[in-house]
């Protein structure tokens, strides 16, 4: 008995330790707030528009051209080539980060519903937001021939109606202010969806949704999980010209929150640019450029341990027969940004068509996020400094910003911090 006893005993302690070494590893894991590898893609300002809705006549065509280089002729084909290669590729999440029609239409919305049930249907769980487009917006129209006709849109109850199956219902906490809500998106991995684009108050955290987001981070760092942060308007200024409109209003406490709790990163849209920004204390923003303008691309984000990489993808690059595509969107964005060139210019200027083609070069680089890429002509720009125009001021806040690439971006993170 003595021996048996003395066997019983060792094999006790050498159980405590594996178990002790166990929960160890699995607290460092759950501490680190990531218990798996996750991927998830986001895309942002899709502007989808029903194809009952346009018959793409002479003023949709005048309508779009004027535009910032959405090509809205292929907006049913760009946007169901996304929804093939999110199903081919299947990503632990897609989240749509606002805008996702073109002016609110109730026609858009259900269609566009429709295509992400085949997503989920696929098993890929999808997280929308509303974007200053989507609610109550008075120009939702249906284009015919020379003219249009106002059609009807939603407001926030059929918005949640409509999305109650892509993140809404499936939300671990709402904000009874908004269509904000918090989901799971895994053990140890909170995905923060913040709506600013409520009716009463457009474009602005009001205080009620702050204490919200407070207070869903607080249950986050209880429960040592990490949080990315996902919003339409901007957390942070990307461009000195890009800040009333664009940058959330009363945004500055809400940066405070998230780099006191040690928010990921922050997800948004808006601005159709693809860029990259951090704040003073390193809190990084990835405003995904819109699905609709040239390259169309989306973002991939790939979270890993306290690692995070982040790249885009073209959603025309899967299939060659949306080659063309691919192509007209390219040449659409260039063409909207020299007759925008042009209109500013106004014609007589020495030297304006080598302005023109650079502010063209220039801006359609810009937008894709590929500043890196672009031939930069400096007897061009000074030609745009001596006529002092905002085009001259926009070219200058580009430059001053580097000539980066802002398609990748690779940073580590500690929720603890």
């Amino acid at each position: 008995m003595t021996r048996n006893r003395a066997i019983f005993s060792a094999a006790l302690t050498i159980l405590v330790l594996v178990l002790a070494v166990t929960l160890k590893s699995s607290y460092l894991k759950q501490a680190s707030g990531l218990a798996a590898p996750v991927t998830m893609f986001v895309a942002a300002d899709l502007h989808y528009l029903s194809p009952d809705l346009t018959d793409h006549g002479s003023y949709f065509q005048e309508l779009t051209a004027g535009g910032d280089g959405k090509a809205m002729e292929y907006c049913e084909e760009i946007t169901e080539a996304f929804v093939e290669q999110v199903i081919s590729q299947c990503p632990d999440v897609l989240i749509l980060a606002g805008d996702l029609t073109f002016n609110g239409e109730k026609l858009s919305h259900a269609a566009l519903t429709e295509k992400l049930r085949r997503i989920e249907a696929a098993g890929i769980p999808v997280l929308v937001l509303p974007g200053n487009h989507d609610l109550e917006n008075p120009m939702a129209a249906s284009f015919q021939g020379t003219g249009y006709t106002f059609v009807e849109g939603i407001d926030e109850e059929q918005f949640e109606t409509l999305y109650w199956d892509f993140g809404l219902g499936e939300a671990v906490a709402r904000d009874p202010s908004s269509l904000s809500y918090a989901a799971e998106l895994s053990q140890g991995l909170r995905i923060l969806m913040l709506d600013v684009n409520t009716v009463d108050a457009p474009g602005t955290l009001t205080d009620q949704t702050l204490r919200w987001v407070e207070q869903q981070l607080k249950n986050a760092a209880q429960q040592r999980a990490c949080v990315v942060a996902v919003s339409h308007q901007n957390l942070l200024p990307h461009n000195s010209l890009f800040s009333y409109g664009f940058v959330i209003d009363n945004c500055e406490p809400l940066l405070a929150l998230y780099e006191k709790y040690g928010v990921i990163c922050n997800l948004s849209g808006h601005m159709h640019v693809q860029h990259i920004a951090q704040s003073e204390k390193g809190l990084p923003e990835i405003a995904t450029s819109s699905l609709l303008v040239s390259p169309n691309q989306y973002g991939v984000l790939s979270l890993d341990g306290t690692s995070a990489e982040y790249h885009t993808a073209a959603a025309l690059a899967s299939v060659s027969e949306n080659e063309e595509i691919s192509e007209y969107a390219k040449s659409f964005l260039w063409d909207t940004s020299y007759r925008r060139a042009a209109e500013e210019l106004g014609g007589g200027i020495p030297g304006e068509e080598r302005m023109k083609t650079f502010f063209a070069d220039v801006n359609s680089a810009y937008f894709s996020g590929r500043m890196d890429a672009v031939s930069w002509n400096d007897d061009a720009f000074q030609d745009w400094k001596q006529q002092g125009t905002f085009l001259y001021a926009y070219l200058q806040s580009i430059l001053d910003d580097g000539l980066q690439n802002h398609t990748q971006y690779t940073f580590t993170f500690d929720k603890t911090s």
